[in-house]
């Protein structure tokens, strides 16, 4: 089973991903800020198979979070969600060594599909 640190500031929109990946079979670790999770990481003692991370939160944002995790997990996947998605943000996680980067609404089948591959 795969492990998965899922970062969203929405309420809401974590808990349904958390719950369409916890359906699929995934161990999933939810928590609302790029803050929150990099404190996760270091408390698990043992890196995440997959980040999902939203890309516009307050604070940290997630290009950042992306660089964090790649810096002590490189061969943690990471990838990246928003509902804000250009061209430049979408480069900029490439570069920054995202896995995918997808924009919100995300459907079940295209989240899970994205998830399988990672």
């Amino acid at each position: 089973m795969s492990s998965i640190l899922l970062v969203d500031d929405d309420d809401s929109l974590r808990r349904v991903l958390g719950f369409q990946l916890e359906e699929a079979g995934y161990d999933v670790t939810a928590v609302s800020s790029a803050e929150a999770a990099v404190e996760k990481i270091g408390k698990e003692g043992r890196p995440f198979d997959l980040v999902l991370t939203d890309l516009a939160m307050a604070g940290m944002d997630g290009i950042e979070l992306l660089r964090r995790v790649k810096g002590e997990s490189p061969g943690t996947e990471v990838i990246v969600i928003t509902a804000f998605g250009t061209v430049e943000s979408a480069v900029s996680a490439m570069k920054a060594g995202a896995f995918d980067y997808v924009t919100k609404p995300v459907s079940r089948d295209e989240l899970l599909l994205t998830v399988d591959k990672a």
